[in-house]
C-alpha cells in the first residue's frame, strides 16, 4: 500500500531508508519478489531491480564496464540529480582537471570547480563472491538514492554524483548460492559450523577461475578488474567504499587501519578516513550497533580496492561485516545475527559516508586538488625521481608490463634511442653513477598524477616503521603471531623479470637509434625450416597451438649460431621435412597476437654450435595434463595454475577430484600438477598404495609438479617419490648440501691453469700429489683438520682433553649429537620469522631446460618457511 507518498520496504531496515519516496520509483521488493535480506538475491534478479530503476527514474542511468569469463555484465549505475546529469561529461572533465592539475588555467580555475562540481563517489559490493550481504544492500542504497523525495535524500544528489557497483564479482556468487541451496533444509539452521554457511571446495570467493579479484588490483589479469579500474581512473572518484565481510562470530570493522601503512599514503588521506570513521561509528552508536576499527586490519599492500584507490588520492574505506551467508547466525553470547541486519549494517554504513562526503565536500576537493598539484609539481626523493626499465630480450613479458602500467593510469614514454641514467639502483640494490639502457626503453618520471601509485608498485624497498618493527617482533617472540595481514613484498617490475632502476634523472642519447623492423619471415618458404626465440614467455603458446595443428616442434639444447644470428638454448626449431606441406601457414597462425621473434632457416649448418639436424634438437611431447582439485588443495593456487594453462597459454588440461587419485586412469595423461595444498591433508589420500601407482606412473616416463604445501609433501623421504627434501629435516646434512651448491657455482665459473694442468714450460709435473684438488669449503676431512683437536660447537677439544672423557671418535658423535640438537631448537625459532612476502635472487642455470629463455638469475616472490635442498642430479 501507498499512503501519502510513502512505500514501505521491510520494517527490518526502519529509521535507514528516507522518510519520502517516489512511488514510481519500484522497491526492490516489487522486482525481487521477496524483502531484501530474507535471503542473499541471485544475480539475475540483481541485474533485473538495476534496469528496472534505471528505466523508472530520470535520476539513474546504467551502464555496462566488464563481462565476466562466465558472460556475466557488470554494471554501475550513476545516481545524481536532473541537474548533474545533464553536465556529466563537464563534471568529468572538471573533476580531470583537479586531477591532473597541468590541464588547468591556474589555482582560480581549480577555486571555480571546487565551487561549482559535485564530489564523486564510487560504491562498490562484493568483491569476494560469498560475501554477499554487500550486493543485497547496494540495491537499498540506490533505492533510497534515487527514490528519497526528503530533503536529506536530495541534497545528496545535488552535491554528489554517486556511481554503485552492486557486484564485482558475479560469478564467484553464483557459484556460492548454487552450492548453498541444495544444501540448506526447511528448518532454520544457526550453526555456523553448517555446510550450508560454508559452501563446497571451490566456495564462492573468488571469481571464475578462482582468483582473489581483492588482490587483482596490481596484476590486473581480469575482466572484472581491468574494467572497473579503467572506468574509476576516468571518473577520478573523491570516496570509494569496497564492502567486505569477514567471520560469522564478529561484528563490524571499519577504517581506520592501524600499522603498517603503506608509505606512500597522504597525510590527508589518513586525516579524512579518521573523519569519516568517527561518522560512521556515531551512525551505529544511534542503534546500539557493535563495531571496531584498526585490530587486524592493516593497509601494507597497495593492491586491494580501497588501498588502490587511496594512492589514487581518493579516500578509500573498507567495511567488513559477519558474515551469515543469507541465513542467520547463532553468535558466542546467544545472539542471533540475521542476514537482514547483516544488510542494514552495510546500507547505514554507505548512507553515513555519503553523508560525511556531502558535508565535507569542499575541503575533500581541495585536498584532492592539492595532493595532484604536488604530484605533478614536487621534484620528488633524491635517487628516486625517475624509473627505468630496459628493453627485455622477452618482448612477451616487456610488452605486458607496458600494458599493466597503462591500465594503473601510468604515465611513461618509449624511448626511441638509448637512455642514460645517473646516480642509478638496480632491483638487485646495485648503485652506479651511470647506467645506459637500449632504445625501446621504459622511462617514467614521478612528476605525474598518479604519482604515489607509480611509487607504490614500482618502488624497490618500502621500510615500515621502526615502532610497528618492535610490535611485530615482539608480537611472534611470543608466539602471538605476525601482525601484517598479507603479503609483504611486491614490485611489478620484479614479477615481469625486468632489469630496471631508480634514478636521479635519466635522457636519451640521439645517437644511438632504435634499431629498424626485421623483414617478414613468411615473405618467401625457407630451404629448411624455421627458428623461434625461445625468450619470448608467448613461446609456450605457441608450442600449444604448433602442436594442436599436427606440427612437429624442436628446442635446442645449447647455444648456436646461423645465418649471422645468435641464438640462445631454448630456441626453437621446426624443420620442413618433419612438418606439414604449409608449414608457413601453420607457424604464422599459431603466431597470431604473440610477440615472437621468427627467422627462416635456410641451412642446417650452423656457423658455431649443433647443427639443426643433430642430436641437440629434442622432439617435444604434446602434454596431456590431469591438474589436481578439491581438497586439500588451494583452490586459488589450483586457480592461478588453471588460468595460465587454459586462459593463457591455451593448453587443455583435465581437472581432476584428488581425493579419488588413486581411481583415476594415469595412463591418460603424461603430467600431474598437484597444486599447493594445505594441511598436509595428502597424508590420508596420497597412501602407500597411491604413492606406488605414482611411483610406476613416474618410471613410465610421466612428469609429476608439485607446488608448495603438494612439494613440501613429495619431499619427505618417507614418500619414495624425490630425492628433495627440506632444510628441516636434513639439518645434519647441511654442509653436504653447500658443498654441492659451490660445486654448482663453481662448474658455472670454470677456471684453468695451464701451469697447475701441464706444468711449467719445458718443465712436466712432477706427480699426482701436485694436482690434488683443494678441498671445498666446509670439508672436515682428516687431511685439512687440525689433528691435535676436535670440532665443537665452541670450537676446538684438545687430544686431551678427549682423552680425559671419552675416545675422540665417541667425543665427535656426542657433540655433532648435540649440534644437531642446537640446529632443529634454532630453525624451528627461526621458522617463526619467515616471510609473508620477500623477493630473493635466484641463480638459475640457464643450460637446463627449465630455465631456457631466462637469465641467470631471476627475482622470486617468496613466503613461508618451506626451504627445499638438492644435490646432483
Amino acid at each position: 500500500a501507498v499512503a501519502g507518498g510513502v512505500r514501505p520496504v521491510t520494517t527490518g531496515f526502519a529509521g535507514l531508508l528516507p522518510a519520502s519516496v517516489d512511488p514510481a520509483v519500484p522497491t526492490p521488493e516489487s522486482v525481487l519478489g521477496r524483502p531484501v535480506g530474507q535471503g542473499a538475491a541471485r544475480y539475475a534478479d540483481v541485474e533485473r531491480y538495476l534496469h528496472a530503476l534505471a528505466e523508472a527514474s530520470p535520476l539513474v542511468k546504467i551502464a555496462k564496464y566488464a563481462t565476466s569469463h562466465e558472460g556475466r555484465s557488470l554494471y554501475y549505475l550513476t545516481i545524481t540529480s536532473a541537474a548533474n546529469h545533464s553536465r556529466l561529461d563537464q563534471i568529468q572533465a572538471d573533476n580531470a582537471k583537479l586531477a591532473d592539475p597541468r590541464k588547468l588555467g591556474g589555482v582560480s580555475d581549480a577555486d571555480r570547480i571546487i565551487d561549482a562540481m559535485p564530489a564523486v563517489a564510487w560504491l562498490a559490493y562484493s568483491i569476494h563472491g560469498d560475501e554477499m550481504s554487500g550486493t543485497d544492500a547496494s540495491m537499498l542504497v540506490a533505492y533510497s538514492l534515487a527514490a528519497g523525495t526528503d530533503e536529506a535524500t536530495k541534497r545528496l544528489r545535488d552535491e554528489l554524483v554517486i556511481h554503485v557497483d552492486p557486484s564485482m564479482n558475479p560469478d564467484g556468487r553464483e557459484r556460492y548460492l548454487g552450492q548453498l541451496e541444495p544444501l540448506t533444509g526447511k528448518v532454520l539452521n544457526t550453526d555456523y559450523q553448517a555446510m550450508q554457511y560454508a559452501g563446497l571446495w571451490s566456495a564462492g570467493r573468488g571469481n571464475h577461475y578462482l582468483f582473489d579479484l581483492n588482490r587483482d588490483w596490481l596484476p590486473m589479469v581480469h575482466p572484472e578488474t581491468r574494467g572497473r579500474a579503467a572506468v574509476m581512473i576516468q571518473w577520478n572518484p573523491h570516496l570509494v567504499i569496497d564492502a567486505h565481510e569477514m567471520g560469522p562470530l564478529d561484528t563490524y570493522l571499519f577504517d581506520p587501519p592501524r600499522e603498517p601503512y603503506n608509505v606512500n599514503l597522504s597525510e590527508s588521506n589518513m586525516r579524512w578516513r579518521r573523519l569519516f570513521s568517527g561518522d560512521q561509528a556515531r551512525a551505529f552508536d544511534r542503534h546500539g550497533w557493535s563495531y571496531y576499527t584498526q585490530e587486524w586490519y592493516e593497509e601494507w599492500y597497495p593492491g586491494y580496492t580501497n588501498a588502490w584507490a587511496n594512492l589514487l588520492g581518493a579516500v578509500g574505506l573498507l567495511y567488513e561485516q559477519a558474515r551469515v551467508s543469507g541465513g542467520a547466525i547463532k553468535q558466542a553470547s546467544g545472539r542471533v545475527l540475521t542476514y537482514e541486519q547483516a544488510v542494514a549494517h552495510q546500507l547505514a554504513s554507505s548512507l553515513a559516508n555519503l553523508e560525511t562526503l556531502r558535508a565535507n565536500r569542499r575541503e575533500i576537493l581541495r585536498d584532492y586538488f592539492e595532493d595532484r598539484r604536488w604530484a605533478v609539481t614536487s621534484a620528488g626523493d633524491a635517487g628516486e625521481k625517475v624509473f627505468v626499465a630496459e628493453a627485455s630480450t622477452d618482448s612477451a613479458r616487456f610488452n605486458l608490463f607496458r600494458e599493466l602500467l597503462k591500465r594503473h593510469g601510468i604515465e611513461f614514454e618509449i624511448s626511441e634511442s638509448r637512455v642514460v641514467a645517473k646516480d642509478a639502483v638496480s632491483v638487485w640494490g646495485e648503485t652506479a653513477d651511470r647506467v645506459e639502457v637500449g632504445a625501446g626503453s621504459l622511462v617514467a618520471r614521478v612528476q605525474q598524477p598518479h604519482r604515489r601509485l607509480l611509487r607504490s608498485i614500482l618502488q624497490f624497498d618500502p621500510r615500515m616503521s621502526d615502532k610497528f618493527l618492535q610490535e611485530e617482533r615482539r608480537s611472534l617472540e611470543t608466539h602471538q603471531g605476525t601482525r601484517v595481514y598479507d603479503v609483504t613484498a611486491w614490485n611489478l617490475s620484479m614479477a615481469y623479470g625486468l632489469e630496471a632502476y631508480w634514478a636521479d634523472s635519466a635522457s636519451s642519447d640521439p645517437n644511438v637509434p632504435r634499431q629498424g623492423v626485421e623483414d617478414d619471415p613468411f615473405e618467401r618458404t625457407p630451404a629448411y625450416g624455421y627458428l623461434v626465440d625461445g625468450r619470448s614467455g608467448d613461446v609456450y603458446a605457441a608450442i600449444v597451438r604448433i602442436l594442436e595443428g599436427d606440427g612437429r616442434v624442436r628446442v635446442a639444447q645449447k647455444p648456436f649460431s646461423i645465418g649471422n644470428r645468435d641464438y640462445r638454448a631454448g630456441t626453437l626449431l621446426l624443420r620442413r621435412n618433419e612438418n606439414p606441406t604449409e608449414l608457413g601457414s601453420l607457424l604464422k597462425e599459431a603466431a597470431e597476437g604473440l610477440s615472437l621473434a621468427i627467422h627462416p632457416a635456410e641451412t642446417a649448418l650452423s656457423e658455431s654450435g649443433p647443427d639443426l639436424g643433430g642430436n641437440e634438437f629434442q622432439l617435444l611431447v604434446s602434454p596431456r595434463v590431469a591438474l589436481a582439485s578439491q581438497w586439500p588443495i588451494s583452490s586459488t593456487s589450483f586457480g592461478s595454475i588453471w588460468h595460465l594453462l587454459d586462459a593463457r597459454i591455451g593448453l587443455r588440461c583435465s581437472p581432476i577430484n584428488t581425493q579419488s587419485i588413486g581411481r583415476v586412469d594415469m595412463r591418460k595423461y603424461n603430467v600431474l600438477i598437484l597444486p599447493n595444498a594445505w594441511g598436509g591433508g595428502f597424508g590420508a589420500i596420497l597412501n602407500d598404495a597411491t604413492r606406488a601407482q605414482l611411483r610406476s606412473w613416474i618410471e613410465a616416463g610421466g612428469t609429476l609438479i608439485a607446488v608448495g604445501g603438494s612439494a613440501a609433501f613429495i619431499a619427505d623421504e618417507g614418500r619414495k617419490l624425490s630425492s628433495v627434501r627440506l632444510r628441516h629435516e636434513v639439518l645434519d646434512k647441511l654442509k653436504i648440501y653447500e658443498e654441492a651448491v659451490g660445486r654448482e657455482r663453481a662448474a658455472r665459473k670454470i677456471l684453468v691453469d695451464p701451469t697447475v694442468v701441464w706444468g711449467e714450460a719445458g718443465n712436466p709435473p712432477a706427480g699426482a700429489a701436485r694436482f690434488k684438488p683443494a678441498p671445498p669449503a666446509g670439508d672436515s676431512s682428516a687431511e685439512n683438520a687440525d689433528e691435535s683437536a676436535t670440532d665443537t660447537p665452541h670450537g676446538k677439544k684438545s687430544k686431551d682433553e678427549n682423552a680425559a672423557g671419552k675416545s675422540p671418535e665417541a667425543a665427535k658423535r656426542a657433540s655433532d649429537s648435540k649440534d644437531v640438537e642446537s640446529l632443529k631448537r634454532h630453525d624451528a625459532w627461526s621458522r617463526i620469522f619467515s616471510p609473508g612476502g620477500v623477493f630473493v635472487r635466484a641463480e638459475l642455470n640457464s643450460e637446463h631446460w627449465l630455465c631456457f629463455g631466462l637469465d641467470e638469475r631471476l627475482p622470486i616472490l617468496f613466503g613461508g618457511s618451506d626451504v627445499f635442498m638438492s644435490s646432483h642430479p
